[in-house]
């Protein structure tokens, strides 16, 4: 077997992430496997080890990340060492551009996707979709607005067309250094919509913030388990801005946290894994509650919220 029939027979069967390390192993469904142990793992890696000298990933020849194309199947490799042997951990990037409607995404999502500005944040943990549904809202704005929409990814998990609006995609390390870098030179690139691929630092997360007060919609992926504890994050990754919670207050337009869940659905069908959402918008009463430090309350908010599209997980 090589490197070609292993993502083939991944994406066959609904494989996220491959890992390549003493055995290959696929992760399906969020559960990790062993496939076939008879697998010439040794081909396979070389055919890896050849690509990753190919790649134009200028990081740690230890630690490596880069995307590339197998069979018409784009796919991000993660290369790093363990036991002094290298090892591999695949994503399968999934190509066609997914529709707020095909994810049974909430109907808020598309009034709040075409605000003129403010900070949307997508939330939840690594892997549970949260690159999908912003690639769902970047599409629906493509489709339903003039505007420029700016992509500043890590990498390019989706790659759009221009249809209504036009899209510009950049991405790290190949079209810019880092987020910092990127988002310093996206104002002069005339964007009306700014996608930012994961905010991982303050410096990042105030220049959204920043960028969205300035009139800008900003949408971006960021690590929380729930909508309050979003807001509680960004407030401590600000603590040293004494206006840091006037300034969330005043530029958050909504807050999406999703989860996956297992749903067997009919008797002797396979196990399928969907979405969880709960939402948090900025209607005036949770601006208020951020501006005073209530953070606490948001919850409470949530479950009054529904008439502005606001909601718990349906599943606990």
């Amino acid at each position: 077997m090589n490197l070609n029939e292993l993502i083939e027979i991944a994406t066959q069967n609904n494989v996220s992430d491959i890992h390549i390390n003493d055995a290959i192993f696929f992760r399906v469904n969020k559960k990790i496997m062993q496939f076939n142990p008879q697998s010439d793992i040794d081909s396979i890696k070389t055919e890896l080890d050849s690509i990753n000298t190919e790649s134009n990933d200028h990081k740690s020849q230890n630690e490596k990340s880069f995307t590339t194309m197998i069979n018409e199947t784009k796919i991000r490799i993660s290369y790093y060492f363990s036991n002094y042997k290298n090892c591999y951990a695949i994503r399968i990037l999934k190509s066609k551009i997914p529709t707020l409607a095909s994810l049974n995404t909430p109907k808020v999502l598309e009034s709040l996707s075409l605000n003129d500005s403010g900070l949307i944040l997508v939330c939840g943990a690594t892997g549970v979709g949260k690159s999908t549904s912003l690639a769902a809202m970047i599409n629906h704005i493509n489709e339903s607005a003039n505007k420029h929409i700016l992509t500043i990814e890590d990498p390019i998990e989706y790659e759009h067309k221009s249809k209504n609006s036009l899209i510009t995609q950049r991405e790290i390390r190949r079209d810019s250094s880092d987020f910092e870098s990127a988002l310093k030179a996206s104002l002069r690139q005339d964007p009306d919509v700014i996608l930012i691929g994961e905010i991982l630092d303050s410096k990042v997360l105030k220049m959204a913030i920043n960028h969205a007060l300035s009139g800008h919609l900003v949408l971006a992926s960021f690590h929380a388990f729930s909508c309050a504890h979003a807001v509680s994050r960004i407030l401590g990754m600000c603590s040293d801005d004494a206006n840091a919670h006037a300034n969330l207050a005043d530029c958050l337009q909504g807050i999406i946290t999703q989860k996956l869940y297992a749903d067997s659905g009919v008797s002797n069908t396979p196990i399928s894994l969907k979405a969880d959402f709960e939402i948090l918008i900025a209607n005036p009463a949770v601006r208020i509650l951020i501006k005073e430090n209530k953070i606490n309350q948001l919850d409470s908010q949530i479950s009054m919220g529904r008439e502005f599209g606001m909601q718990h997980f349906l599943k606990k």
